[in-house]
């Protein structure tokens, strides 16, 4: 990449004529030694690229393009590849510290970044944020620069932070060739485990296949982790050592690098914190259950008990459940690994006690081993709460289907419950299995497939796809859709009379305003009601693209839940200059509600459907929302409907 320097000095060098170091010295306020070395590195970052720089000894130098395609291409990929944004140059920065073990200087980092000294400060501070985090420091030098300082254990974890990012936001770093090196990687440990019969989650699998590549590379560059564990050690198994030694060995061969013994227990490490509890009859590489794990998870049980006086203490499958979700999870708080939750926010929504237990639960892993759970963890162990909830609310009863769930035993677990509890009437047994291992089943013993991923291979028998907290109200919902109904079920949520087109507004505040002030004279609602809007719309964002915005108030306070809708005469900037053409304002009532999750379920479909507000927008009419609304609740019935003829 063209440094801030090097892209002044081309821009003043001549394609016709001679130019002295002294002259271009003097254009630049720099020295003239300073300029030869400039031009030394230019001739680099021109090499192969269509031009070159022509020195001829007592006239100077000068540019010579031979091939303007690659030259513009040069150009083209510097202004592209230079991070714009605050978190771009974060990212870049602490990508740059952690595989780069020699000091640089601030003006380098200037000129790379094409930013000035006061921006550059403000960025270095995030950064360093982020790597005290993982107990990585900045060592600085005078005259030298600076440089990132840490135990490669650290490192590493920080590194795969960074490539997680780069690969959820696709952002300027991502590599094609890491991409390609990753895939075989995959493809090594996929093999390796279906050798062994050993399980993780699809999570699990990425994140150790983005260790796995940081180990590698690190090895490449000569920065080994030391004295980690031997298969002696008590957080690793030998089922974990044999299977580390496998995979590095085939990785090994793959990519011509030898893994020494510390780097395949920084492996097995790995998998202990990964490994997911296995059948009831499996033999080999059980988790087992100390007499430690165990009195902690009595412990936890006993915690819940005095707070909420809700009673898990002689519940043996949550006792088991936890036990065996707590023997990995030591492994990662004794070595500051982390596990992402993806399905976090649904979980502290939709199981919101469980999660909050969870948290007081966890309060006793604080006290004992001195380490605050963060979120995600919390999400997973609040998991295993809510299907205790579920087993003191319900009777379980058996049923048929095939459950494809890529998050985990604990969120699969939960949705067979689910479907167990509402379909009793026409499931017999369920059973449950990965993405990975989808195209091994035996599909005679099943009728239909439920999956909360898409499935890309071919399969013989009907796939539905769910989320991952399909409850009573959804799976009524499908069941009502099969009765084929014209009539649809949530538009008394939508009532005509809050609907308004046409409105001529230029202000998200005046089109709040407007919208409430029309609720006010049709509905009973809060004096502060437009307050409690606004409220909200200060603490995030409401618009989410397609031209629409969802602004509600930051609580329930009203006694029934009802949308307004309004279409704007022309788009307005809403948040962060998202354009917006729609409107819904979204009050829900303060008590439950039987079929609120289907009004979401429809809601969301609506709001995500680039189509339906296109054709909203064009008709702008009530009678329009309504097709909508039927053809949406039609729809999400309709591919069940045909499975079941």
């Amino acid at each position: 990449m063209l440094s801030d320097r090097l892209t002044n000095l081309l821009s003043l060098l001549s394609q016709d004529d001679y130019q002295t170091a002294e002259s271009l010295a003097e254009k630049l306020v720099l020295s003239a030694k300073t300029v030869r070395n400039l031009l030394k590195q230019l001739q680099d970052e021109l090499s192969g690229n269509g031009a070159k720089i022509i020195t001829k000894h007592g006239s100077g130098s000068m540019l010579e393009v031979y091939d303007l395609r690659k030259f513009n291409q040069l150009l083209t990929n510097h202004h592209s590849s230079i991070p714009s944004s605050p978190a771009e140059r974060v990212q870049f920065l602490l990508e740059l510290f952690l595989n780069n073990k020699d000091f640089v200087k601030k003006e380098d980092l200037s000129d790379m970044l094409c930013i000035g000294k006061k921006t550059l400060t403000n960025d270095l501070k995030k950064t360093e944020e982020i790597l005290n985090q993982y107990h990585i420091t900045f060592e600085r030098k005078p005259y030298y620069g600076m440089r990132a300082l840490g135990k490669e254990f650290n490192i590493r974890l920080c590194i795969a932070e960074c490539i997680q990012k780069r690969r959820t936001r696709n952002s300027l770093l991502m590599d094609d060739q890491e991409k390609k090196d990753m895939a075989l990687i995959e493809g090594c440990i996929i093999e390796c485990f279906e050798d062994e019969t050993y399980q993780i989650s699809d999570i699990a699998m990425e994140n150790l296949i983005i260790h796995m590549y940081i180990a590698m590379k690190r090895i490449q560059a000569g920065q080994h982790v030391l004295s980690l564990q031997t298969e002696e050690d008590k957080d690793v198994g030998g089922a974990e050592y044999r299977l580390a030694e496998k995979c590095a060995s085939r990785i090994g061969e793959k990519f011509s690098i030898q893994f020494p013994k510390q780097e395949v227990a920084y492996l097995a490490v790995h998998l202990a914190g990964k490994k997911i509890a296995k059948g009831k009859n499996d033999d080999n590489g059980n988790i087992v259950i100390n007499n430690q794990i165990s009195e902690l998870v009595r412990d936890m049980l006993e915690e819940v008990y005095q707070v909420f006086r809700i009673d898990f203490r002689n519940d043996l499958e949550l006792i088991m459940s936890l036990g065996q979700h707590l023997v990995p999870l030591t492994v990662r708080i004794k070595y500051g690994m982390r596990m992402k939750n993806p399905i976090l926010n649904e979980i502290k929504e939709r199981f919101s006690l469980a999660f909050i237990m969870a948290s007081q639960a966890c309060v006793v892993i604080k006290q004992l081993l001195f380490k605050e759970l963060d979120e995600d963890e919390l999400g997973y162990i609040g998991l295993s709460f809510a299907l205790a909830l579920e087993r003191q609310r319900t009777q379980i009863k058996k049923k048929t289907i095939l459950l494809v769930c890529s998050s985990g035993v604990g969120s699969a677990m939960l949705l067979v419950f689910k479907l167990k509890e509402t379909f009793k009437n026409y499931i017999k047994a369920v059973h449950t299995c990965d993405l990975r291992s989808v195209g091994k089943v035996d599909y005679s013993k099943f009728d239909y497939i439920f999956t909360t991923v898409p499935i890309n291979v071919p399969v013989p028998i009907p796939v539905y796809e769910v989320n991952f907290f399909m409850n009573d109200e959804d799976i009524y919902a499908v069941r009502q859709l099969l009765q084929s109904k014209q009539e649809s079920r949530i538009i008394h949520y939508y009532p005509e009379n809050l609907f308004f087109s046409g409105v001529d507004l230029q202000h998200k505040e005046a089109v709040i305003q407007y919208m409430c002030e029309e609720i006010a004279k049709r509905r009973s609602v809060p004096a502060d009601f437009y307050e409690a809007v606004i409220k909200r719309e200060s603490l995030a964002k409401t618009s989410f693209g397609n031209r629409i915005a969802m602004p509600h108030p930051y609580k329930a306070l009203t006694k029934d839940s009802f949308v307004c809708v309004c279409i704007l005469k022309n788009d307005i900037s809403w948040d962060d200059e998202q354009q917006v053409r729609v409107v819904f304002l979204i009050s829900i009532q303060d008590t439950v509600s039987q079929d609120i999750k289907e009004f979401y379920k429809i809601t969301s479909k609506l709001l995500l459907s680039e189509v339906c507000i296109t054709e909203l927008i064009n008709n702008s009419t009530y009678a329009c929302l309504k097709e909508i609304l039927v053809r949406l609740e039609n729809q999400q019935g309709g591919d069940l409907d045909e499975r079941q003829q």
